[in-house]
């Protein structure tokens, strides 16, 4: 059975398409008061004052109890509706959709949420047709006036919305006269008149826009005493200087995040150009390179196609350095060919673009939701052994995100609609000789083409098919041979003996370039080639010693073997932070694991692997507490592919103890940089980890922690639950407590008496034990705990002495938590004071990449900023904000900076999105982000029936954050717009 209620236009209910007689005036009035409010207690002292305003009859209690009496009776056939009595007051019970206001809402948070904006333009129109008319036209009390009043306006609020995106896809023509009918009406209205001055100019008619910015400015200065606004004023100067002709417009961007705080280093932001550049020159593939530049610009989707070894990799790379402008956001690799298994694809994509999981969201749909809005061009690199994983992901990414781009590489085609496939071949002769001389030289300086046998160089080139892989491998012997030696071997110009019977000719002369290449080594550089392709993605000297070094040799010996690796091209070096790491090309991995299968020593490799890295981990976790935190973030990050590799070996060869080790010392370095995957690792491991294990707290708190992190407290008690009251050893990762977990979310959910007996109790263990690093985290939380409850006398005093120990350690970390925690709690009294020690924090926590603490200070400075400084600027930081906990999907701080958001909008005079936000914390049960004497205001400004329509059904975090940034924006750029 369908029940079905109409408020916008005559009140109407329907069971099943039936309508029903609701009966009279009075009556109606009743019921429209549930429906706005329905699933909410509404008082009958309300009630009465909505159907009678100052004039009730006599027994109006007992009248109204008739009229809901007779609604009952009237709904009764119907399971899925129910009035109830409650002390004092009435209840509704529906679904919201149910009543197309409630739906019109939705739809029009679905449009306000979308970055796609087709997608906002269908929602809108949607949301608009539900209207029938006039709401409830027969009916007239003050009360219904104003409810009639509130959503006439909120209609046109929508209208307007809806008319923007309708110009930025551009239906000028279309919405001109609907546009101009409503700028009759309404004369006075700046909004209106700058969409109708867009949609003249864009139609041809820029001596009409002109004109209407001219009677619109002339109405206002006559009858108000006011100049146009400076967003009007804006649309006029771009008309003039022809800036708003027609285009599909992106939406309005929020600043770069590095204007806001000029001490922000690179690593806050996206790596733009750094994976573009190449050690080695683009030769050849010229025609290729404008094939795939023109497909790019014809679709969404391009792959390259060809077999290992012929040059995809770096044609990628050439396109993407050429490509980069284009995009405003620019280019974002993916590394594809360190990963053993197609369930890190989405987590390697997700590092990329430093995005972390949504709460309610898998991790894949994480990533489709934040590139909605981007404007970028995804490169996914060696997608062959992972090819359904990647091709799943691509295919939503192309379905799903309108602006953003993807380039492919893969030995076939990924199989998805509309891809456009562009096959690389081999280079051209001459291209292919010109490679080998280039490339000599570099082995050889004084290698000069014309100095060589007549046709040795193209004869070697003709040998390989003329495959750069295997062009670059001959030119690297001329270091040791002459080409005409390399022309001449006969052991060179045979197909690979034993080699796959149905490989192409290409694939055949490949394995044998490479098969060749591996021949020339000497024994203990083929032992080494083949081990230290157990490693993923790059490695260092350390670790190839440690995991690969022969039994007895020096780590100068394996540097000499490596050394003469890279001479030979089968390793190629990368400098990263200073330091230099190696690495392969994918097709020499995959052939030196083959190596590794023959001589059966690859499991036992892999468990080296594993214990060398479990170990350098536990010494990073360790040094996460030491001065000397900086240097290790900087070493360990390049092995992030290698640390899941060996929690992968570990778990596979069921080596729980060391799966454990690894989960419980890499928590701050991963879940504070590059993301929440450590909770996947830790829930995989408690889940067959013996529960008296030592170290079984520690991985129980790493997974308890993320989930608070996502705002998912009952789950991270839960998980918090296993540890069965256990603390992790003295020494551990500061984030990996149980019980610290349930503190914080009692502080959260509103108990900070009781966060505050536990966070003392710890940290008065941390000074018997002498543990600063612990005694300064402790003494972190307990100020916060005595701030917010306005303890300033002894809250003041331990951010100071947290201050003081922080700084005798040394540890970055410590010392930017301790800057914070005085920082918040001397923004009142001391704001000056206050945003230099949340800058300090910011830096020191940028210097060590820790995501967290930065957000956090930055997130204080602006809420400070908001108070006793610039709103603008503050919105404009708060934009950044918002942007970097909904990218790092930290649920918990995104809802504490909403909270400071609403307080802003009401300065910024955003009434009415400051309500939406009000009643969004109200429907999400958590306490309300506004003080009585700021719903005052709202109240004042909105009228009390406004504020009370503005409570829409719950929607989710994503959509409230979509509404405050697009507010935030509108205010920035109002404030921002210097007045022509």
């Amino acid at each position: 059975m369908t029940v079905e209620f109409r408020v916008l236009g005559d009140i109407e209910a329907r069971v099943d398409g039936r309508r029903l007689e609701i009966g009279h005036a009075r009556q109606r009035c009743v019921l429209l008061a549930f429906l706005i409010d329905v699933n909410r207690p509404v008082s009958i002292d309300q009630l009465v004052d909505r159907v009678w305003s100052d004039r009730p009859p006599l027994r109006a209690r007992n009248a109204l109890a008739g009229y809901v009496s007779r609604l009952r009776n009237l709904l009764a056939e119907t399971q899925e509706v129910a009035i109830s009595r409650e002390p004092g007051a009435y209840v509704l019970s529906a679904d919201p959709l149910s009543v197309d206001l409630h739906r019109f809402r939705s739809m029009v948070a679905k449009a306000r949420g979308s970055a796609d904006p087709r997608e906002a333009a269908r929602w809108y129109e949607q949301a608009l047709a539900i209207w029938s008319g006039e709401p409830f036209p027969a009916l007239d009390t003050p009360w219904i006036n104003d409810v009639r009043n509130a959503l006439a306006a909120e209609r046109l609020s929508v209208q307007l919305d809806s008319n923007d995106v309708g110009l930025r896809i551009g239906r000028h023509a279309e919405l001109l006269g609907q546009i101009t009918t409503a700028q009759s009406a309404s004369p006075l209205d700046e909004r209106l008149a700058a969409q109708l001055m867009l949609a003249q100019f864009r139609t041809g008619r820029q001596a009409d826009a002109l004109t209407t910015y001219r009677r619109i400015r002339e109405r206002l200065v006559e009858e108000l005493g006011v100049d146009p606004g400076s967003a009007l004023q804006q649309v006029h100067q771009q008309i003039l200087t022809g800036e708003a002709a027609d285009r599909e417009d992106a939406p309005a961007r929020a600043p770069a995040p590095d204007q806001l705080v000029p001490s922000r280093p690179p690593v806050f932001q996206r790596p733009r150009s750094g994976q573009l550049r190449c050690a080695t020159s683009f030769v050849g593939h010229q025609r290729e390179l404008d094939r795939v530049i023109e497909a790019l610009g014809a679709g969404p989707l391009v792959t390259l196609t060809g077999v290992g070894g012929v040059g995809k990799t770096r044609l990628a790379l050439e396109v993407a350095g050429r490509e980069d402008e284009r995009f405003s956001e620019g280019v974002w690799i993916c590394e594809l060919g360190p990963l053993e298994h197609g369930d890190a694809v989405v987590h390697t994509v997700a590092a990329s673009v430093w995005l972390r999981q949504q709460q309610g969201m898998d991790i894949e749909t994480s990533v489709i939701e934040y590139l909605r809005e981007r404007e970028v061009l995804l490169v996914f690199d060696n997608c062959e052994h992972v090819l359904e994983t990647v091709g799943r992901i691509i295919d939503r990414i192309v379905r799903h995100c309108p602006r953003v781009s993807v380039l492919a590489t893969s030995r076939q085609p990924l199989g998805i609609p509309g891809e456009r496939i562009v096959n690389v071949p081999p280079l051209r002769e001459e291209d292919a000789t010109r490679l080998f001389a280039e490339r000599a030289r570099a082995s050889r300086p004084d290698f000069a083409l014309e100095d060589q046998p007549m046709g040795a160089v193209a004869e070697i080139c003709r040998r390989v098919d003329c495959l750069p892989l295997g062009v670059e491998l001959a030119a690297a012997r001329m270091r040791v041979m002459s080409s005409l030696d390399v022309a001449r071997r006969p052991d060179y110009l045979g197909l690979l003996r034993g080699g796959a019977r149905n490989a192409l000719p290409r694939q055949q002369s490949l394995a044998e370039t490479i098969a060749w290449s591996y021949r020339l080594l000497t024994e203990p550089e083929q032992s080494l080639f083949a081990q230290i392709s157990v490693f993923a993605g790059s490695f260092d000297l350390e670790a190839a010693h440690s995991v690969c070094g022969a039994h007895g040799s020096g780590e100068d010996d394996t540097l000499e073997l490596l050394t003469c690796l890279v001479d030979k091209s089968m390793v190629v070096t990368r400098t990263v932070e200073e330091r230099t790491r190696f690495c392969f090309l994918e097709t020499l991995r995959a052939y030196g694991r083959e190596r590794l299968g023959e001589n059966g020593t690859g499991e036992q490799l892999a468990m080296r692997h594993a214990a060398y890295f479990t170990e350098l981990a536990e010494r990073a976790g360790a040094a996460m507490r030491e001065a000397q935190e900086q240097e290790w973030v900087e070493r360990m990050l390049p092995d992030y592919d290698n640390l899941r590799a060996a929690f992968e070996h570990a778990m596979q060869a069921q080596k729980i103890d060391l799966a454990l080790r690894l989960v419980a010392s890499v928590p701050e370095l991963i879940g504070w940089r590059i993301g929440y995957e450590i909770a996947e690792w830790a829930e995989r491991v408690i889940a067959v980890a013996d529960h008296d294990h030592p170290l079984f707290p520690a991985a129980v708190g790493t997974a308890s922690r993320v989930a608070w992190n996502h705002a998912e407290f009952d789950r991270a008690k839960s998980l918090a639950a296993l540890a069965q009251g256990k603390a992790p050893a003295r020494g551990s990762p500061r984030v990996v407590y149980p019980a610290d977990v349930l503190a914080d979310v009692a502080l959260f959910e509103g108990e900070p008496l009781q966060a505050l007996a536990y966070w003392e109790s710890e940290a008065a263990c941390a000074r018997q034990e002498s543990d600063p690093i612990r005694l300064g985290w402790a003494l972190f939380v307990v100020a916060i705990c005595h701030g917010v409850m306005r303890n300033d006398d002894v809250a003041v005093p331990t951010a100071q002495e947290a201050v003081a120990v922080a700084e005798q350690t040394g540890n970055p970390t410590a010392q930017s938590m301790a800057y914070f925690s005085l920082g918040y709690l001397l923004r009142k009294s001391e704001p000056e004071r206050a945003l230099a020690l949340f800058d300090d924090a910011a830096r020191l926590a940028a210097e060590v990449q820790n995501f967290w603490v930065y957000g956090s200070a930055l997130m204080e400075a602006a809420a400070t900023r908001s108070l006793y400084g610039d709103p603008g600027a503050a919105a404009q930081m708060f934009i950044t904000v918002l942007e970097l906990w909904d990218r790092f999907g930290d649920v918990t701080q995104q809802w504490l900076a909403l909270r400071y958001v609403a307080r802003l909008l009401i300065r910024l005079g955003g009434h009415e999105d400051a309500a939406f936000l009000y009643w969004a914390f109200v429907n999400a049960g958590k306490p309300p982000p506004l003080t009585a004497e700021q719903i005052e205001v709202l109240a004042d400004q909105l009228g009390p029936a406004r504020l009370d329509v503005l409570r829409a059904p719950p929607i989710g975090v994503a959509a409230v954050v979509a509404r405050a940034r697009s507010s935030l924006l509108w205010h920035y750029e109002r404030t921002a717009v210097p007045a022509s």
